[in-house]
């Protein structure tokens, strides 16, 4: 036991290393056994210390995935064994998996050098003969119990750092361990708060970036949940069982004595663990009734005893996330509209929910806005496009918000209103194109303007980086501070640089404007908010970092000026009573209260009464308030809904608002009209769309559509040419009516019309209905609407019309997403004509080069095409096709090809020699020996003759001279390898010591792979020269990586010691071999495009990516290449300037809270959440604690050594914007 608790400092480092999140992986545990006796004994001795060690791990660190116990029932039965290990058993208690523990002899001592976790079950025979057993059936396990923390003053020190308006106070509501990890929450009527606590980040709920190509292949494909739970099984085996562990909670928080801290929690329902199952992120109380949104399922708990424990659950739908996607795009922002239907939505996971009444509502693609009563009923999606909207808001007069996340590419998060049928443009599927496709190439995340696609509704404004927590003003509490507010959580990983954002919209036309934005509560990781009864803003805290430190906090922040003010006072108390019992004369009153809520409650009231004759009264009523009239008209319809029997008597008394004087009224009339289907309205509704008010023009245009009255159809054609494409709704709502009318021949009769913003609407119009007569707009005289066609056609896609699209290869040369639609739809067709299309606008040379070396490469991979679409991405499989009918297409064309502009030359050679097209070997011969040609273009000739004809290529390889060094030489040694390696040797080990970095790393790779005596003499010779610290620190990582399973067992042994003695003194140790020899520009592509690493969704560099964490433009210059490698690898070690925050007791009993401005052996000083600055003595100082970094900490598990090396060779490439100094940021 000594010898392991030595080392438990070093076994730390390596388990979170190698155990964390790498589930299916080898876990590599070092430790040394110096006990004596029998070999019999050391077996056994080394099994037992395993086990005790294992114990010792899920002791200290509760959030790997290692099980609590483990035995040891045959510590001495041999799995396999050779001269050099033997492998042993022993089994997982809970899980019954086994355990290989392999040992091997180093010097005097006993060396277990791999634990390692076997996720398939497999038979102690099976696993001496090589097979493996097929897994067993899936069995849901309980979930463990979660790990929090312990009660401590960190809650009180945090508190002290958060930065909140002068006037206002903060307290500490609640602390773990009452509550840990806190995504959402909502607040009951009598204060009372509901908590969604998730206990599954980066466990059961997974993450695609953590995972390879085939596992994005299948989410990509799946369909429905049952998909994504068959891929699970299916690629994770027996190891599918650690994605049910642990679960997802709903707590209940009761402060019972009012002194504004909680004094009682209980856990009111668990056991959200399934495979299937995502972050519980979602709650709405009502009553008895939670609500509560955990994919795949919308519940409803119910506690009628109001013990604070769920008495029984209810699934209202199901089949939401059918894909993984990204962790936290889940299910989420439940509120009740003023509808008194139920309203959430979904991340860009997807679904495929079949509804109680048979239908099916499935679009995998995106994520999107439901809504229904509730019961659950009349589910129905309201808008779709979204990438993830975490929470929705109304303002006061029933328009809905929300503000969706970015695709972490350098575009902006975008505050959206959710217009009914509207689409936001995204699909999950463009989250793994390098460029986000689309999203980024069309410019769809930013604000309206000209060229942007019209069958999206645009975003308001680009505010936020990590929007999280929504919620509007409710009118009391504070004033008229937040009047008219919407207050959004901004969650960036880290509470230095994140916060709580006000923002105010007001209308322009029937859309919004950003009218004003600030930033009033920070220094918060703040993942959710809302409004108490008591007149307190509620905010949730995640602490730090990504995955939850199982603990949380909840803050009451007031405005002591109001909190205390009759007014809130009384909202508080009529929150807290019976609504049943209130009259109908109050309730009456209470329809135009200051307070929404009690707005709201009164409505509710009056329409679960069926009170119609009452609210048509004050709906009517000139000389009631109009935002009561508002509440009577919305609680009205609420009564019609749900009792059909009324309809007749309510519409009836409603229409004359469509002539009222206020204008919210007249909208929300004829908004009312067309849900209800009131045909006897049409005719005044036909008159509003001349009205002077745009809101009343858009919900008039939607009505109509709703009631497909075929008349109107020359006003709104007429509305919408006035409009010229400057009102995003007006236009959305054109699109909703000509599409309700499904008459493609009427709509695609509007090419003629001169308006251009008249034909894109037309366009989308058809294209929601997905008939061939768009193809009439291909020939249109205006660009954008001829690109509007072809997205339609291509996107959607429109399969009747894909043939035309493809005929437009040979009439314009057009853009380049007009063209890469064009080309995809002849590659995606795949006839024999199509394949000489494509050759003949290769070979064009008016056209765009990039797009014809496109259009080469999709004849190159015509035999296998790719299931993912080559412009969107998504997965749209077509069936492998004959390469010989691209050969025959491309083969007329090449030689005129060869003298093409060097892109297209040079892929023109790659696809020919790829295809097989053997009469270029001559010309890439000679093109090879023709010293006059640059060296890039004779080795890429070198790579294709390669393919056709590898004895003439060994023969120009050997030609190849290692000096002088051109890029000519990789590919020559790169051929020798493949075809001449074993007497080519002499010259791969002179290579080594090029001086040219690229052949020296070329070189030892080469090596690596050759079994020779001469190369793996070479390889121990580069290991020595490692050791005694001779070896260029540029190729550290290729010998060692040379060394793995080539070098004998004293030197392996040696190179073991060296680095577990290391590992002792350097932390960054199992990351130095990446310090040096980066490749940057493999760097840069990593930093830019790597959808795993998403670098640009934090960092800028010049004007692109995001604002997060310190931008890196000039880094290379600031920091040393050690700073970088560990800022990547252990970001807690060393935080960028300006994002350390720290939290400090001096001897006088002072905290203080800031982030550090300047650090010296004598003083620090905090920049102040108020913006001042304090000087603290080093001498005074008796406490300190350092804030976590927002850098994700397990990046490394993300990518290869090598990907870690190119990586810092860019950062630390990056010494001067390239804009200049004095234009950059």
């Amino acid at each position: 036991m000594g010898c392991i608790t030595s080392q438990i400092h070093y076994c730390h480092h390596r388990l979170w290393q190698f155990i964390l999140g790498q589930l299916c992986r080898l876990i590599l545990v070092d430790f040394e056994s110096t006990r004596s006796g029998t070999p019999a004994q050391k077996k056994a001795d080394v099994a037992i210390q395993a086990t005790e060690f294992m114990v010792l791990a899920s002791w200290f660190w509760r959030r790997l995935p290692v099980p609590a116990v483990l035995v040891c029932p045959d510590p001495c039965r041999v799995l396999e064994q050779n001269g050099l290990a033997t492998t042993y058993k022993i089994e997982d208690a809970h899980l019954g998996i086994p355990l290989k523990l392999q040992m091997k002899k180093t010097g005097n001592s006993l060396l277990v050098f791999n634990v390692i976790y076997v996720w398939v079950v497999v038979s102690a025979a099976m696993l001496c003969s090589g097979s493996v057993a097929v897994a067993e059936e899936f069995t849901q396990p309980e979930a463990l119990e979660p790990d929090v923390a312990q009660a401590s003053q960190e809650g009180i020190e945090s508190m002290a750092g958060i930065r909140i308006p002068t006037g206002w106070e903060i307290q500490l509501y609640a602390a773990e361990p009452d509550v840990a990890n806190v995504v959402a929450f909502d607040i009951d009527n009598r204060g009372r708060i509901y908590v969604c606590e998730t206990f599954r980040q980066n466990r059961g709920v997974t993450d695609n970036r953590g995972h390879d190509d085939e596992w994005v292949q299948a989410d990509l494909a799946a369909q429905t949940v049952q998909d994504r739970i068959d891929y699970h099984k299916r690629l994770l085996g027996d190891a599918a069982v650690t994605y049910a562990q642990h679960d997802d909670r709903v707590r209940r928080l009761e402060d019972s004595d009012g002194d504004g801290k909680a004094d009682r929690s209980y856990v009111l329902a668990n056991g959200f663990n399934r495979l299937e199952e995502g972050t519980g992120a979602g709650i709405l109380v009502r009553g008895s009734d939670i609500y509560y949104t955990c994919i795949p399922k919308l519940w409803k708990l119910i506690d009628r005893d109001d013990n604070g424990v769920a008495d029984k659950r209810v699934v209202l739908s199901d089949g939401y996330g059918v894909r993984v996607a990204f962790r936290g795009h889940d299910m989420h922002g439940l509120v009740l509209g003023p509808d008194g239907r139920l309203y959430f939505s979904i991340g860009d996971r997807g679904y495929h929910v079949t509804t109680d009444d048979g239908r099916v509502l499935a679009n995998p693609e995106s994520g999107a806005v439901f809504r229904c009563e509730l019961d659950g009923s009349r589910l129905e999606v309201v808008a779709s496009g979204l990438r993830n909207p975490q929470e929705l808001a109304f303002n006061d007069v029933g328009d809905l918000f929300s503000v969706d996340n970015n695709s972490d590419s350098g575009d902006q998060a975008r505050v959206v209103q959710i217009l009914e049928g509207g689409d936001s443009g995204w699909r999950m599927h463009y989250q793994y194109l390098p460029d986000r496709g689309p999203f980024n190439r069309d410019r769809i995340w930013e604000p309206l303007h000209q060229e942007q696609p019209a069958y999206i509704v645009p975003p308001i404004a680009n505010l936020t980086d990590g929007p999280s927590g929504l919620a509007f003003y409710p009118g009391t509490g504070f004033g008229d501070a937040l009047k008219d507010k919407f207050l959004i959580c901004d969650f960036r990983g880290g509470p230095a640089n994140s916060g709580i954002r006000s923002f105010m919209l007001e209308p322009e036309g029937a859309f919004y404007r950003l009218a004003s934005d600030s930033d009033p509560i920070w220094s918060v990781l703040a993942t959710d908010l809302a409004f108490g009864p008591d007149g307190a803003l509620y905010i949730s805290d995640w602490v730090d970092g990504w995955d939850g430190l199982g603990k949380g906090r909840m803050y009451r922040v007031t405005d002591p000026s109001h909190r205390d003010s009759p007014l809130v006072k009384e909202v508080q108390q009529l929150l807290g009573t019976d609504w049943s019992r209130h009259t109908i004369e109050a309730l009456t009153d209470y329809l135009a209260h200051p307070d929404r809520r009690i707005r709201f409650e009164a409505q509710w009231e009056l329409a679960r009464r069926r009170e119609l004759d009452t609210l048509l009264a004050i709906a009517i009523d000139a000389e009631f308030s109009s935002i009561g009239r508002l509440h009577a008209l919305w609680g009205a319809d609420q009564v019609t809904r749900q009792d059909p029997r009324v309809r007749e008597v309510s519409l009836k008394a409603l229409r004359p608002l469509l002539q009222e004087t206020d204008d919210v009224l007249r909208a929300a009339a004829a908004k009312i009209a067309g849900e209800r289907l009131d045909s006897d309205a049409v005719a005044r509704l036909r008159k509003l769309l001349s009205d002077s008010s745009s809101r009343v023009q858009y919900f008039s245009t939607m009505a109509l559509a709703q009631l497909k009255d075929t008349e109107s159809f020359q006003q709104v054609v007429d509305l919408l040419a006035s409009t010229d494409n400057k009102d995003p709704a007006l236009r959305h709502a054109g699109v909703m009516y000509l599409a309700s009318l499904r008459d493609p021949v009427k709509i695609a009769a509007l090419h003629k019309h001169p308006s251009e913003t008249v034909r894109r609407v037309a366009v989308v119009a058809l294209r929601r209905l997905k008939t061939k007569d768009i193809t009439v707009f291909l020939g249109d005289r205006s660009g954008l609407v001829v690109m509007e066609a072809a997205r339609a056609i291509h996107d959607e896609p429109i399969p009747s019309a894909m043939n035309a699209l493809a005929g437009m290869i040979g009439a314009s040369d057009g853009s380049t997403e007009l063209l890469r639609r064009v080309l995809n739809a002849n590659y995606r067709l795949g006839t024999a004509a199509s394949a000489v299309k494509l050759a003949a606008f290769a070979s064009r040379e008016s056209a765009v080069p990039e797009m014809r070396a496109e259009a080469l490469e999709m004849l190159g991979q015509w035999g296998q095409p790719d299931p993912r679409d080559r412009v969107l991405n998504a997965y749209r499989p077509v069936e492998d096709r004959d390469p010989v009918v691209a050969k025959k297409a491309l083969e007329p064309h090449v030689a005129s090809l060869i003298t093409a502009p060097e892109l297209v030359r040079e892929k023109t050679i790659d696809v020919a020699s790829r295809l097989g097209i053997s009469g270029i070997a001559p010309v890439l011969v000679n093109r090879v020996s023709d010293s006059e040609l640059a060296p890039s273009t004779r080795a890429a000739s070198l790579s294709a003759l390669n393919r056709l004809d590898p004895k003439g290529a060994v023969v120009l390889a050997k030609q190849v001279k290692l000096k002088p060094v051109t890029e000519l030489l990789p590919q020559a040694l790169q051929v020798l390898a493949q075809h001449d390696a074993v007497a080519s040797l002499p010259r791969f080990i002179e290579a080594t010591e090029s001086r040219n970095l690229k052949v020296r790393q070329l070189a030892w790779d080469i090596l690596a792979e050759c079994n020779a005596p001469e190369a793996v003499s070479m390889i121990e010779t580069g290991v020595r020269s490692y050791l005694d610290v001779t070896l260029s620190s540029d190729v550290h990582l290729n010998v060692i990586e040379a060394a793995n399973g080539k070098v004998d067992a004293e030197l392996q042994a040696g190179l073991d010691e060296h680095v577990t003695a290391l590992s002792e003194k350097d932390p960054l140790a199992p990351w130095l071999v990446a310090l040096d020899g980066g490749d940057v520009e493999k760097g840069r592509q990593s930093f830019f495009e790597n959808t795993k690493l998403s670098c640009l969704r934090c960092h800028k560099v010049d004007r692109a990516g995001g604002a997060v964490g310190p931008e890196l433009t000039r880094i290379g210059g600031q920091k040393d290449r050690r700073y970088l490698l560990e800022s990547i690898c252990l970001p807690n070690a060393q935080i960028a300037k300006g994002f350390e925050t720290a939290v400090i007791a001096n001897d006088l009993g002072q905290v203080f809270t800031g982030i550090v401005k300047t650090e010296n052996d004598e003083f620090i000083e905090l920049i102040q959440n108020d913006g001042g600055q304090v000087r603290i003595l080093m001498d005074e100082i008796v406490a300190r604690r350092k804030g976590i970094s927002s850098m994700p900490a397990e990046l490394t598990k993300l990518m290869s050594k090598r990907e870690l090396r190119d990586l810092v060779a860019y950062l630390a490439s990056l010494k001067a914007s390239k804009r200049g100094a004095d234009e950059a940021e």
